[in-house]
């Protein structure tokens, strides 16, 4: 895989891919471009899809992961080889901001909740306010922050289940933007959860950090970086900031009231140069 970059910056932040569809979509092109992003983000790489034909008993959920460069797996070749074809399916590409470089720091995350729905994750972004997330750092297996909102994530829906006796769209739905919401406050939260059914995106940067392309009425595509051949280029567009969206069968289903958490990516380029200046700035804000 040859390195590619399209910004006007290097990112400095991992990299997002999804896939929300009502058939298969076929996205070999993509992740060949995609993962030759690694070049830059070296810090792990990882795949999950969800298997609509599987056998009785088997998996609904393939997942891999390798705390190596993308470009430098032996596994990677190999898979797109052959047709990579899904209905739902997330890709990350790591560049490490806090946490070692083995497996249990590469997304995607995967947990269940209290009703036996398997969850993914993946995030591009860093969280300096973690007050929510205190606790996590006992229970994840891994050191990241991305895994604590996971697991956060999932308790939010357990005890909204407990409290209303199930978890339907609708409720799952706002539990999450509640949550999502309160998490965004001082972090940078680019993230994309699937539950086998709904994909959940949500982006709240002030700067357009996330895309998404229509491929067809019932298939979309999310990247962090548009892809595709230069004809392709204007057919992207911004994921709408500070929401949760919802979507399914390549079609969004519903949208939440925008929050006001917008991170500054100004003052993420100012911190590392300046962490003290700019830890007393973000105080400033939290308390204005």
């Amino acid at each position: 895989m040859q390195p590619v970059s399209r910004c006007g910056r290097e990112q400095t932040v991992c990299e997002l891919f999804a896939v929300n569809a009502g058939h298969p979509v076929a996205v070999n092109d993509y992740l060949v471009e995609f993962f030759g992003h690694s070049h830059i983000h070296r810090d792990g790489w990882g795949i999950a899809w969800r298997r609509d034909d599987g056998a009785p008993g088997e998996d609904p959920v393939f997942l891999h992961r390798e705390p190596v460069p993308a470009y430098e797996s032996d596994y990677l070749p190999r898979m797109l080889e052959h047709p990579v074809a899904a209905r739902r399916l997330e890709a990350h590409i790591r560049f490490s901001t806090a946490g070692r470089l083995c497996e249990e720091n590469c997304h995607p995350f995967r947990g269940e909740d209290i009703s036996g729905r398997n969850w993914t994750l993946i995030h591009n972004g860093i969280l300096f306010n973690e007050g929510l997330l205190a606790s996590y750092d006992l229970k994840e297996v891994g050191e990241t922050d991305s895994e604590r909102t996971m697991l956060f994530l999932l308790d939010v829906l357990d005890e909204t289940a407990l409290r209303s006796g199930g978890l339907g769209f609708d409720t799952t739905f706002s539990a999450l933007a509640s949550a999502i919401g309160q998490i965004s406050n001082l972090n940078r939260l680019n993230l994309i959860l699937d539950d086998g059914t709904y994909t959940y995106v949500h982006t709240n940067t002030s700067e357009d950090t996330l895309h998404y392309r229509q491929l067809a009425d019932d298939a979309i595509v999310i990247s962090t970086q548009p892809l595709g051949d230069e004809s392709e280029r204007e057919l992207w567009r911004p994921v709408p900031r500070n929401r949760l969206i919802a979507y399914r069968d390549g079609r969004i289903v519903r949208t939440s009231k925008p929050h006001g958490y917008v991170f500054c990516e100004a003052l993420l380029e100012l911190r590392k140069i300046y962490p003290a200046i700019t830890a007393s700035a973000e105080k400033v804000i939290e308390h204005a």
